[in-house]
């Protein structure tokens, strides 16, 4: 098993506009909220509470989550906003923790401490059962699997110097089409260029050093690779 590292937000990504027009849609107060929240599933907010979830001002834990997909007709997936960790696709798909490591033949503390840390220790077949499980996208796929900093590696030499010799490095890496990666690598090349511009060299040319765009650019190389797929 190998070990590598990943973010996991501490609370569930939230909807708070999809909160709000969901109980306003089934004629609910947060009075009434809150009330069935505490008598159906033991979980003690204020109304006002509700309203700060709605406002942005607050975020409802995992268990004040759950409650109130119930109290509100729909599914936790429903409420949550953009997902980006494993812990948000579990939750948004309803499945538990002991579920999740029974499929993965994990002990469940072991599986929760693994989510919870986001430090990844599964075999290749372990990685791929999570995937699917939760049809997780590339950019969560990469933490589990530790394949992050090398694709990292491989784009920005792309970016930087010339691109086409890194199109099959990354096809290997990610078991993607030629044609598809080749084309993100070309665009992604001129992008880095466009902002960093070139100098004669010899026969050839050279980045520049990059300015604050740049570098901003270089630091999220990963995640516009990974939006670019789905686009």
């Amino acid at each position: 098993m190998s070990q590598h590292t990943s973010s996991d937000p501490s609370r569930p990504a939230f909807n708070r506009e999809a909160a709000r027009s969901t109980r306003q849609a089934l004629g609910m107060r947060a009075e009434d909220v809150a009330a069935t929240m505490l008598s159906a599933y033991g979980v003690q907010v204020t109304p006002l509470t509700v309203l700060s979830w709605e406002s942005g001002d607050q975020t409802p834990g995992e268990r004040e989550l759950t409650a109130l997909a119930g109290v509100l007709w729909c599914s936790v997936g429903d409420l949550m906003g953009s997902l980006s960790s494993v812990h948000q696709h579990r939750l948004a798909r309803g499945v538990s923790t002991f579920d999740m490591a029974l499929r993965l033949g994990l002990a469940p503390n072991e599986y929760e401490q693994m989510e919870r840390s986001g430090r990844w220790r599964l075999t290749g077949l372990q990685a791929e059962l999570l995937g699917d499980a939760l049809a997780l996208p590339l950019r969560a796929r990469l933490d589990i699997t530790g394949e992050a900093p090398e694709l990292n590696e491989l784009l920005l030499r792309a970016v930087t110097t010339r691109w086409q010799p890194y199109v099959q490095p990354v096809c290997k890496l990610l078991d993607l089409p030629r044609a598809r990666v080749s084309g993100i690598l070309h665009h992604l090349h001129s992008e880095y260029q466009d902002m960093v511009g070139t100098v004669d060299w010899g026969g050839g040319t050279i980045s520049m050093e990059p300015g604050e765009e740049g570098r901003a650019f270089l630091e999220r190389l990963v995640d516009v690779f990974c939006a670019r797929l789905d686009d």
